[in-house]
């Protein structure tokens, strides 16, 4: 494997690393604040990570089809 094969396959894990984290993150905040849903910022907090989770699962999704290196 080439240097810059072997770059871009550690680029890849660290965006993997990212919107795994950022997931769980945003998973958390989704979690807090649907127990909390009287508020209308909250309401709206919630529904905005919702969308943010949906985001981040489908990078998520892109970086694992994008994989340099393909196992058959």
């Amino acid at each position: 494997m080439n240097e810059l094969a072997q770059e871009r396959r550690r680029s890849l894990k660290r965006k993997r690393g990212l919107a795994k984290w950022g997931m769980v993150g945003v998973l958390g905040v989704l979690a807090l604040t649907g127990y909390v849903r009287r508020n209308p910022r909250i309401r709206l907090l919630h529904a905005a990570t919702g969308v943010a989770l949906m985001g981040l699962s489908y990078w998520h999704h892109t970086l694992y089809v994008n994989d340099p290196i393909r196992k058959e």
